[in-house]
């Protein structure tokens, strides 16, 4: 067993095979694949299950099924199975998560990435930035976060809202437990939702994000809540270490500077 995890839900046209080129994988994996062709991929997991059913909650029963095997692990990976990445990168993401001490965090995206926060595209120069948000597309936890995340990943089908609630429930009292990690950017190949969606007709983001909230009534969790906004605590460039007040106007220069970038971008896929 190594000492970190990727659980990734996918499907036939995965791109999870590119995750384990380019370098020895320091990490296990685990597939749960949704599609049609028996003990597709098995060959090339560690662990493997076949099921259908949309990420999040099929997410939470694999992680409870497994929890003896799943919490020995010091962190987990789970992204989305169209993200385009290698194992010398995924080695060095949880590398950095490790040696930063983080709860939660997830790797940039590079300027050719489809997004949803161009908060969350790769600042040039950056190692990682502290800040108060990470996506449901590509989530690192640690040990002790997965442990106080994993219920709520059965609470939203779409997985809407628990990018806002997941900081609640980690605290991050030292501004330093999540973090978005530049330095491992990975490149996000696909339009957001579209597979998800088209797959699982049923989901409904706008009702789950209402019934999440009603989980939760301690916690506003809604986007347009000023709290839940992207905010950079600190930002660790390679050879400088900017401060909150400092990394606050740095990081909304480079966001508008990279939202437009990444307008000017080809595709991954198109």
């Amino acid at each position: 067993m190594k000492r970190f995890l990727v659980i990734a839900r996918v499907g036939d046209n995965s791109l999870h095979t590119y995750w384990l080129e380019n370098a020895a994988p320091s990490f296990d994996l685990f597939l749960s694949y949704f599609g049609d062709k028996p003990n597709h991929y098995q060959a090339e997991a560690t662990y493997y299950e076949q099921v259908k059913g949309g990420k999040w909650p099929i997410i939470h029963k694999l992680i409870e099924a497994n929890w003896e095997l799943i919490s020995q692990y010091d962190a987990v990976w789970l992204p989305d199975d169209d993200i385009m990445t290698d194992a010398k990168t995924i080695n060095k993401m949880f590398n950095l998560f490790d040696g930063f001490d983080l709860a939660l965090a997830q790797p940039a995206l590079t300027m050719d990435s489809y997004f949803s926060h161009s908060s969350l595209l790769r600042q040039p120069s950056s190692v990682l930035r502290y800040s108060n948000f990470v996506e449901v597309m590509v989530p690192v936890l640690s040990a002790s976060a997965l442990v106080t995340l994993k219920e709520s990943f059965g609470q939203s089908p779409s997985g809407w809202g628990l990018d806002a609630l997941w900081p609640h429930l980690i605290g991050n009292t030292d501004f330093k437990s999540i973090a978005v990690i530049d330095a491992t950017p990975v490149i996000h190949t696909r339009p957001v939702g579209g597979e998800l969606y088209r797959l699982n007709p049923e989901l409904s983001p706008s009702k789950d994000a209402i019934q999440l909230q009603a989980l939760y009534p301690q916690f506003n969790i809604s986007r347009r809540h000023a709290p839940n906004k992207f905010k950079v605590y600190c930002q660790i460039s390679e050879s400088k270490i900017y401060p909150s007040f400092l990394a606050s106007i740095i990081g909304k220069y480079q966001r508008v500077i990279a939202k437009q970038r990444a307008r000017k971008q080809t595709k991954f896929l198109s």
